[in-house]
């Protein structure tokens, strides 16, 4: 009889693979052996598909479908054969091979016939290696749908598809091109050994400390802060937001270090801080709100891990945010802290997915249930869900027991049993891992923690000794001076470094070199008298320079003046409300005191003379 298909010989098709039954289920036994007749008695030409199909009992399509793809060959070189006779192993779509013209609608392989027909387009698409996660496709997809797009208008093929959808095929291309790496994905082969190390990072991967994770995040909370006029009484106005910045340690996914930060965005300063806060020896605080204690063992590594308390990481990940590059950042990492920056790229959080997923797991573990919390939208368009049952105006936010809170809730954390770590607890796992070989702990911590907070600048000195202007430096709108610089003329209108602690502007030390201190200095009168650290400073004069009856002329304490000048404006202005905000974070809720002058304090002078090592022990 005439057949429509290639006919094959009993020979050559004793030659196609054929799966073996005892692999296969008691139950769809039987049918594979209808399938391999029908099979057979369509290819060598004794019946057709319709009676073929109909004394086999089965499907004409699926037979059909089992005719045309039992020839090809698979990805192991031989002809498909009988395999294609295993229930539900016909219905995997091959290759389309239809014409080449370009698809008028949408529908099964338009994608593909769309590439057949335009082979540049196809090459685009071959040589896109960029990664295509779950979610929100990155901005390199955009650009190669764009291109595109560009092309096919610029054919006049505006009529076809997919430039007559209405996003262009941007979804269907995306599906597309996910679809074909999961289908021609290259099989490991899991007895054969990796190909060894080729970085650093790959050496000591899977080592506690080998990596840590830093970053920023908005708490989903709406606060009110209450604030007391001048005249008398209280006003409720909310903050704009509120920052927590958390580095936490990839392997046992202990938290080291967090510091919280209130206004609109995060400085290099508050990351400078966190940085600080994870060399620093912790010790538990003195609770003051009833009921908040903290758990058996919990705490932060600094404090809990005896020799191993001053483990630090060798890689710290960080995303590309402004206040992650600046350079007095930088500096101070370099020379205090040691590691590697390693700065990942924008819009793409999985590169830290560690801290990532931690921020998620706080916020909807504690913080939403804090009066103001909700939940964001997480589409355009959509209203964020209120958690909390409490309303922020009943409740308005005390910053410094808010601070107290995260410190247990931070801690505790550590101490909760992890079920990727084998129900240990991130402070269990640590403490159970020895000595490693190439362990970064260096011995001067407290030291390190300070340095930290404190950068390198370069200042001029200036003076006149025919007016009567003593020798002096400036720094961010500041005088300083000092006795030991009074009777230098010389230094007039030379360099000199400075080593300046960021956390307190009140006096710093001048350097003759990197090494060698020169003398201590001392901010002019108002500034003398209230700690305080760069962003305050700049804050104050940013007010001082706007002239809204604000100044600091006369004021035995800038800092002072400038707290009482924000009550007055808390009424009024968003930003006196998150500056204060800041302020009553700083002084744990209570107004700035005066202090001592930090120059008062002892000056650690590097030793002079000759250095010997001679009773150092190599290890």
């Amino acid at each position: 009889m005439r057949s429509f298909y290639p006919c094959y010989s009993k020979e050559a098709l004793a030659t196609w693979y054929m799966p073996k039954e005892a692999d296969l289920a008691q139950a769809i036994r039987p049918r594979f052996r209808n399938a391999c007749a029908a099979l057979t008695a369509v290819l060598t030409g004794d019946m057709g598909i319709t009676r073929a199909a109909a004394e086999h009992g089965l499907c004409h399509k699926r037979l059909r479908s089992m005719v045309q793809r039992a020839p090809q060959m698979a990805q192991d070189g031989q002809p498909y054969g009988f395999r294609v006779c295993v229930p539900w192993g016909t219905y995997r779509r091959g290759d389309h091979q239809g014409d080449r013209e370009m698809p008028r609608e949408a529908g099964p392989h338009a994608m593909g016939q769309l590439l057949l027909a335009r082979p540049e387009i196809a090459l685009w698409i071959s040589e896109f290696g960029r990664p295509l996660p779950p979610g929100r496709p990155p901005k390199a997809f955009d650009r190669l749908h764009s291109k595109i797009v560009a092309e096919l208008k610029r054919l006049e093929l505006q009529d076809f598809y997919p430039l007559n959808q209405a996003d262009h095929g941007r979804r269907a291309l995306l599906r597309f091109i996910r679809q074909r790496r999961i289908d021609h994905a290259e099989v490991v082969d899991l007895d054969t050994n990796s190909k060894p190390p080729s970085t650093l990072s790959e050496v000591f991967k899977g080592h506690p400390f080998s990596r840590t994770e830093i970053d920023g995040h908005r708490i989903d909370i709406e606060a009110v802060l209450g604030v007391a006029l001048p005249n008398g009484g209280t006003v409720k106005r909310p903050i704009t937001s509120m920052w927590l910045l958390v580095e936490i340690e990839v392997e046992s996914r202990a938290i080291v270090g967090w510091i919280l930060r209130v206004g609109r965005a995060y400085n290099n300063l508050d990351l400078s801080s966190c940085i600080s806060k994870s060399l620093q020896p912790w010790k538990r605080r003195d609770l003051t709100i009833p009921g908040l204690e903290y758990a058996p063992g919990a705490g932060l590594p600094s404090g809990l891990l005896g020799s191993n308390s001053s483990w630090r990481s060798r890689i710290v990940a960080l995303d590309n945010a402004m206040a992650h590059w600046a350079f007095d950042f930088e500096q101070a990492f370099c020379l205090a802290r040691g590691g590697m920056l390693l700065y990942g790229r924008a819009h793409e959080p999985r590169s830290r997915a560690v801290v990532e997923q931690l921020f998620s797991r706080l916020e909807r573990g504690a913080l939403r249930e804090i009066p103001g919390g909700f939940e964001p939208a997480k589409r355009l368009g959509d209203n964020k869900i209120r958690i909390s049952n409490f309303a922020p105006n009943d409740h308005p936010i005390q910053l410094h027991a808010f601070e107290e809170l995260l410190d247990v809730i931070i801690a505790n954390y550590n101490a909760t049993p992890h079920t990727a770590l084998g129900d240990l607890s991130p402070l269990q796992f640590l403490q159970m891992q020895g000595h490693k070989a190439f362990a970064f702990m260096p011995e001067t911590a407290e030291e390190d923690a300070i340095n930290m907070g404190s950068v390198l600048v370069s200042l001029t000195v200036h003076g006149n000794r025919s007016q009567g202007v003593m020798p002096h430096v400036n720094y961010m709108y500041v005088r300083y001076r000092s006795r030991d610089l009074d009777s230098k003329w010389e230094l007039v209108g030379k360099k000199l470094l400075a080593r300046v602690c960021r956390h307190d502007l009140r006096s710093f030390v001048l350097m003759r070199s990197a090494t060698t201190p020169l003398c201590a200095v001392r901010a002019a009168a108002p500034w003398d008298r209230t700690p305080h650290d760069e962003t305050t400073r700049a804050m104050i004069m940013q007010w001082s320079k706007l002239r809204k009856d604000f100044s600091i002329t006369g004021a035995d304490c800038a800092v002072s003046a400038y707290v009482a000048f924000l009550r007055t404006q808390a009424p009024s202005s968003q930003q006196a409300i998150d500056q204060l905000a800041r302020m009553e974070q700083l002084h744990n809720g209570a107004p700035p005191s005066p202090r001592p002058p930090r120059i008062d304090a002892p000056m650690k002078i590097p030793p002079g003379g000759w250095v010997s090592l001679d009773d150092e022990i190599d290890y």
